[in-house]
């Protein structure tokens, strides 16, 4: 592991662009979100982009973001939730760093995401069954190339951010 990148995954609402943020600032190491650097690239959101292109197109941006990214080290990296889509991704994140997996339970992440926009996946019908077949599809991917899984559900963003250090530090990746 080369460039020591920290990249946290988990699905939309898990908190991964807040988390990342704090962590950034507490561990002095520059942070990066994938969503925003497309956003900015594109000058669309993330349901304009898919509206107008389709997920396909959007899942390759995402793609040659992280390639562009990884050559930051020792950063952090912030993740889409449906980054785990593409092997490629996969292999970029486990080669170049450590990967956290903020894990959220469906009720959670319903109250959190309920009332944002820019959710293209999500249809608002079905929410919750939108939410919990993210989750059955996402989750064995995310768990299976995480370094270190942590429930969100019930934990504040700080002690999020503090469990998250003291991984990194018993790791001696900090």
């Amino acid at each position: 592991m080369s460039s020591n990148i920290i990249f946290i995954v988990g699905l939309m609402g898990s908190g991964k662009t807040s988390v990342g943020k704090v962590l950034s600032k507490k561990i002095q190491r520059p942070f990066f979100d994938i969503d925003q650097e497309i956003i900015k690239r594109e000058n669309l959101n993330i349901s304009q982009i898919f509206d107008k292109y389709g997920e396909n197109y959007f899942r390759e941006l995402e793609y040659k973001t992280l390639s562009k990214l990884k050559d930051n080290i020792n950063s952090i990296i912030s993740t889409g939730g449906g980054i785990v889509l593409k092997k490629e991704n996969i292999d970029i994140m486990t080669k170049n760093g450590t990967i956290i997996f903020l894990d959220i339970d469906v009720e959670t992440q319903m109250s959190r995401i309920k009332n944002k926009k820019n959710r293209p996946l999500l249809n608002s019908e079905n929410l919750k069954d939108d939410l919990k077949k993210m989750k059955d599809d996402r989750d064995k991917v995310y768990k299976s190339i995480a370094n270190y899984v942590i429930d969100v559900s019930k934990e504040t963003k700080y002690k999020v951010i503090d469990r998250i250090q003291m991984y990194l530090n018993e790791k001696n990746i900090i």
